[in-house]
């Protein structure tokens, strides 16, 4: 099975993953993924409570993959991690099964195709320090756009399921509070109208709602792809 469920945010919102009832159904051959801002990886080194989760998540019976949101250390992500290829794509191995799904990648998980495209705007930015609490590289840059574009390419446009932190702009403006859009939501607006695909699923919105019958908003869900039904809830 592969589960699919909204951020962490570090230690903050780990707990679902706690869930009695979720806990009795995974398996070793399960996959996890997180829709951004895992932020496990957000002070300035790996402490005793970053080391506590990481290890909780590394002897948990399935796999965990995250893409990346706005609230990581997008320093330590990027240097201190290995980038190893894996299902087709690029990653950081940040445990023996954990991994953070790079930007711009196609990865085939169980015969399914997943375009990966993290990132987001923190609306929170102006109380935060960079470097310590905010980072530039919440935002792609041009290489990845690049990197992005060229990976769709060679699968004719054509995925199974798309993972991002935030939305297109367009439906972004439709959930309260997050209605300024960037150069991801517009990027992620353009893409959205060539791409053919079954399920797009992102985090970031501290609400779990689905847009338009395919977009599923995630936060304390934690939902099975091969089972999951879809109704639009904000029309």
């Amino acid at each position: 099975m592969i589960y699919i469920t909204g951020d962490l945010h570090g230690d903050i919102d780990i707990a679902k993953l706690l869930d009695e009832n979720f806990m009795q159904h995974v398996t070793a051959d399960d996959y996890v993924i997180i829709c951004g801002d895992f932020g496990l990886i957000w002070k300035t080194y790996e402490d005793e409570t970053e080391k506590e989760w990481l290890d909780f998540l590394e002897e948990a019976p399935y796999t965990t993959l995250f893409i990346d949101g706005n609230h990581e250390n997008f320093y330590r992500l990027y240097h201190d991690y290995p980038t190893v290829f894996i299902n087709g794509g690029l990653a950081h191995q940040i445990r023996p099964s954990i991994y953070h799904l790079m930007r711009g990648q196609i990865f085939t998980i169980e015969h399914k195709t997943f375009f990966t495209m993290g990132g987001a705007t923190s609306i929170d930015r102006f109380l935060r320090i960079e470097g310590k609490s905010w980072w530039a590289r919440e935002l792609p840059n041009e290489t990845e756009y690049k990197q992005a574009l060229i990976n769709l390419m060679k699968h004719h446009n054509h995925v199974d399921y798309v993972l991002t932190h935030c939305l297109p702009t367009s439906l972004q403006s439709r959930l309260p509070k997050y209605t300024l859009p960037d150069d991801l939501t517009e990027f992620l607006e353009r893409i959205s109208h060539v791409l053919h695909f079954k399920k797009w699923y992102c985090g970031h919105y501290h609400l779990d709602t689905t847009l338009e019958g395919r977009y599923r908003v995630l936060y304390n869900d934690i939902i099975s792809i091969e089972n999951e039904i879809y109704t639009d809830d904000i029309e």
